[in-house]
């Protein structure tokens, strides 16, 4: 009898489940989009849990299970971002449940992940960070699949897409500290009195070289523009802003200005403005691959592995930015270079790696 895996992929507005086999040959796939909307809160450790996601990720494995005509899997993989705590998350940062209580505001926020499902599903379930899942994932499955001896392997994994990440694969064991954030590498230090990161310092590599560090850094510097500039830098990149602005007025009954252009400028707006000759978007863009090239050459300084993968939306859409960070990586190493390459696995590095978490869950791999 065929035996099968499953893993989750928890995003800050996606849920993404596939079922697999030990190899990781994808059986099924189902994805959907997070539940925030659900009021299942409940006491939890002194505090409150949101259990609304719990549920939802019951429901799908369900669902995903029948659809395969799959009876049952023999280990459950699980990753998402942190903060992780004791199977549960911790205050997310990026998934707010709509319809939490005002009077627990001041209150941790826990969404149990581990325990639900084991409980539902009498089978073993194993949580990591995205990241770290992700470097698991191109070990066993990604760039790592050939070599029998993993201990041989030294592997980081960096994500670039909204936010900057890692994972740290070392000689046959995942790299980890001792609350999990051993490889927090988009909080590396670049820029002297740089933008503010989400983490609340300055100048962190994140701030920079990720979607929502390309967009902020593009606003600051159509802030220094003026507002009314037809032509020249920033002109471009501000049009398509207040085209998108507009468009959204149609919808949300706003009248567009240019703060409310403003507040449309993302990444893609900047890739586009860029394309289109806009010197300011290719600034933003270039300062990106500035800042990731040093937090490359940091990654190898600290952690001297063979290879670095790259994967996350950014990169994978666009990864004519890779071959300027590479260049600029080996202007600031003092050890042997590492081979740095787009990730095999392409979207699917972080579901790969909780296959792989549900691997060891069930015993498979070491």
């Amino acid at each position: 009898m065929k035996e099968y895996l499953a893993g989750f992929d928890i995003g800050a507005t996606k849920l993404a489940l596939v079922i697999a086999d030990r190899d990781g040959n994808i059986a099924h796939r189902l994805r959907e989009k997070i539940d925030i909307a659900s009021g299942h809160f409940a006491d939890y450790k002194d505090s409150l849990a949101y259990l609304g996601i719990g549920d939802q990720m019951k429901c799908l494995l369900r669902r995903a299970m029948k659809e395969a005509g799959i009876d049952n899997v023999a280990a459950l993989g699980i990753c998402s971002a942190g903060p992780l705590k004791d199977g549960d998350i911790r205050d997310s940062t990026n998934i707010r449940p709509i319809h939490r209580p005002e009077s627990t505001l001041a209150q941790p926020l826990y969404i149990p992940l581990v325990q639900p499902l084991e409980e539902e599903f009498g089978i073993p379930v194993r949580l990591a960070n995205d990241c770290v899942a992700a470097v698991l994932g191109e070990v066993y499955y990604g760039v790592g699949k050939d070599a029998k001896d993993k201990s041989d392997l030294y592997l980081v994994y960096v994500t670039l897409s909204t936010g900057l990440g890692g994972g740290v694969w070392d000689g046959g064991h995942l790299l980890t500290g001792k609350q999990g954030n051993a490889a927090e590498v988009g909080h590396f230090f670049v820029k002297k009195d740089g933008l503010k990161c989400g983490c609340g310092n300055l100048g962190c590599v994140e701030s920079y070289c990720s979607g929502t560090g390309i967009a902020n850094n593009a606003k600051e510097h159509l802030r220094s523009q003026p507002a009314n500039l037809k032509e020249g830098p920033g002109s471009v990149l501000r049009k398509l802003a207040w085209e998108q602005a507009r468009k959204d007025a149609r919808f949300e009954g706003e009248d567009p200005s240019d703060s409310s252009g403003l507040e449309r400028v993302t990444a893609p707006l900047v890739f586009a403005a860029a394309e289109a000759g806009d010197r300011l978007a290719q600034s933003a863009i270039g300062e990106a691959c500035y800042y990731g090239g040093i937090a490359f050459a940091d990654i190898a300084n600290a952690y001297d592995p063979q290879i670095i993968t790259v994967g996350g939306t950014l990169v994978l859409e666009h990864p004519e930015i890779l071959e300027p960070m590479k260049i600029e990586m080996h202007k600031h190493l003092n050890v042997e270079a590492p081979e740095v390459l787009l990730t095999p696995l392409g979207y699917d590095a972080a579901v790969y790696g909780a296959i792989a978490l549900a691997q060891q869950a069930a015993g498979l791999q070491s």
